[in-house]
């Protein structure tokens, strides 16, 4: 066997230490293209606290309740309804979307931050419903539809505005 074919020899050694030196010295950038997972665009810094409509008050009941509740597959929160034909989200998370009270509450790991009245941009449900949430999948975990783009500022404006109950 000549001394290239033959693995840990001298050759290979030098060959490993060689592409090793060639990774290290190579520009960040290059490297980090290639080993970065698949995740959404960069949004730190992007969320602004402030409603982006003042003048209309953005309603619970009418507005942000008839998205959660809309069915699994067609871009709700069916997951996480008691109702639902698929109420995994609860079981896996205890984050129940059947009411305000439930949302409030938030499940066993959100807790209170699930939604922190006027501060849209620490109220986990906003981040799991962004293009790019910090951690985990984004909700609705069975999207494509995933809230619009419309809807996603109608629930960032109801949390900027206190969360209210209305």
């Amino acid at each position: 066997m000549s001394e290239r074919a033959r693995p840990g020899s001298t050759l290979a050694r030098s060959a490993t230490w060689l592409a090793l030196a060639a990774l290290a010295s190579a520009p960040a950038g290059c490297i980090a293209e290639t080993l970065e997972p698949e995740v959404g665009e960069v949004r730190a810094g992007l969320c602004q606290p402030d409603d982006s409509d003042p003048e209309r008050d953005v309603s619970f009941m009418e507005q942000i309740q008839p998205m959660l509740e809309r069915p699994f597959g067609q871009g709700g929160c069916g997951c996480h309804q008691p109702t639902g034909r698929r109420a995994s989200g609860i079981e896996l998370t205890g984050l129940r979307l059947g009411g305000y009270a439930d949302l409030m509450r938030g499940g066993d790991k959100s807790g209170d931050t699930i939604v922190v009245p006027g501060d849209p941009c620490a109220s986990l449900v906003l981040q799991k419903t962004s293009n790019a949430p910090p951690s985990g999948a984004r909700m609705p975990s069975d999207g494509p539809p995933y809230l619009s783009p419309r809807e996603h500022a109608l629930l960032h404006d109801w949390i900027a505005e206190g969360a209210r109950d209305n």
